[in-house]
């Protein structure tokens, strides 16, 4: 998650988690992971995955089918209007991607489809002007957080917390993003979040600014400062990995170790908020289970976005590889640093645990192995083939759908939320 990050004073004095120390831990482990091909669950045929690109294509058909005019009219006469769209669906994850079924139990639990089309309709009724595309960026959080809440032996729900902290990011994000700001008003902006979220009420300059400043108070409202400082640590901490992470931009001449310290830092950080913003209160060995889980999704996101960081000359530990590219030792360290990382997250303690560790892990990999598809260029040809055979799609076809699958994921996105009844707020 890209947090407001463009912190010039942040009080380092209220950071007091214990983040330098995980950080030591995760270099320690990324240090020891090996840079051969790990083990990975299922080797495929070239049959198998010839068969599952035309089952792709004809799940891709039939969403179609159910977007036409016909189909919605019959949808709507149907009591249960996800009853022709789930069962296809699931068909789709599991003879698709071979999801198993406990982790398909989890996926189409009614709980989890409720909480998010939930949290769907909260983002629309608090931000009318958001677009679904923006409210897509946030919902990703509310997944991640909803499957610690599993874990975690808590109701999995769109708590104040969890909508206020998913809804920063599309807020943020456009803000940033718009060219019409200036440079000084973002470091303005930047400032009067700054006191806000240490517990002032600076006057909000424009929407935007107010709409964040009404997210930070959800926070206070779930988990008053005096009662929750951890709560609020872990926020301060991510302000601090951010401003950290601006020294990534425009390859200024930073040592690889200092690059990974600062991206272990900005990943573990934001997912130890999510953590705290869950439950309120960690052990500290829990805290380092979640920073770690938080370093593992940020290698993710620097292993998919590593066209788009060297274009833009922001240095990752994947896109600062010098001379010809092959980052396939990476990948392969990454595979077994996140296997060695997520084990520490069995301190917690829920019922469905193993089952959710094991759902994530499947689909981090699965994440990995189609992103190294998508980037042939980063990788030797030697790599590719070994890595190929351990995608239930040939690299080739995952290509040549990416030039449809934003629109395609999106479409599936609406129609997810088109099936799924909104869960009755307390």
């Amino acid at each position: 998650m890209r947090f407001l990050f463009n912190f010039t004073h942040v009080k380092k004095n209220r950071i007091m988690l214990a983040v330098d120390s995980y950080i030591e831990h995760f270099v320690r482990i990324w240090e020891e992971s090996p840079e051969t091909l790990p083990e990975l669950k299922i080797r495929y045929s070239e049959e198998g995955q010839v068969t599952r690109e035309r089952k792709f294509s004809e799940f891709q058909e039939k969403v179609k089918r159910f977007q036409s005019k016909k189909e919605k009219v019959r949808v709507l006469k149907d009591r249960d209007p996800g009853h022709a769209f789930f069962p296809v669906f699931r068909d789709f994850l599991e003879n698709v991607f071979d999801f198993e079924a406990d982790h398909l139990e989890i996926i189409l639990s009614d709980d989890f489809k409720s909480v998010s089309k939930d949290f769907f309709f909260k983002a629309r009724t608090f931000g009318p002007e958001l677009s679904p595309e923006n409210i897509y960026q946030g919902i990703r959080n509310v997944w991640i957080m909803n499957g610690l809440q599993l874990m975690m032996g808590l109701p999995v729900e769109i708590t104040p917390s969890v909508f206020s902290y998913s809804m920063i990011y599309p807020y943020s994000d456009n803000l940033l993003d718009e060219p019409s700001v200036s440079g000084k008003e973002k470091q303005e902006f930047s400032k009067r979040f700054n006191r806000r979220l240490h517990g002032e009420n600076p006057q909000p300059a424009g929407h935007t600014e107010s709409q964040l400043f009404r997210l930070v108070g959800m926070f206070e409202t779930q988990f008053p400062r005096n009662e929750f400082p951890g709560v609020y640590k872990s926020l301060y901490a991510i302000q601090q990995g951010q401003t950290n992470s601006l020294s990534l931009i425009n390859c200024n001449g930073l040592e690889k170790s200092a690059i990974r310290k600062i991206c272990f830092e900005k990943g573990g950080a934001s997912v130890l908020a999510d953590g705290y913003l869950v439950a309120g209160r960690l052990t500290q060995e829990q805290e380092r289970a979640l920073f770690g889980y938080g370093v593992y999704l940020q290698l993710l996101d620097d292993i998919q976005d590593v066209k788009e960081d060297t274009e833009a000359n922001t240095k990752t530990m994947f896109s600062c590889v010098e001379g010809t590219p092959d980052l396939g030792a990476f990948v392969n360290r990454t595979i077994h640093f996140g296997r060695k990382a997520m084990e520490e997250l069995r301190c917690f303690e829920g019922a469905k645990t193993e089952t959710m560790l094991a759902l994530m892990n499947r689909s981090i990999e699965t994440m990995i192995v189609e992103s190294a598809g998508l980037n042939p260029d980063a990788y030797s040809s030697e790599y590719l083939e070994k890595l190929e055979k351990y995608s239930p799609l040939r690299f080739g076809f995952i290509r040549q759908k990416r030039t449809e699958s934003k629109s395609q994921r999106f479409s599936l996105f609406k129609k997810y939320f088109d099936q799924v009844p909104v869960k009755a707020t307390r």
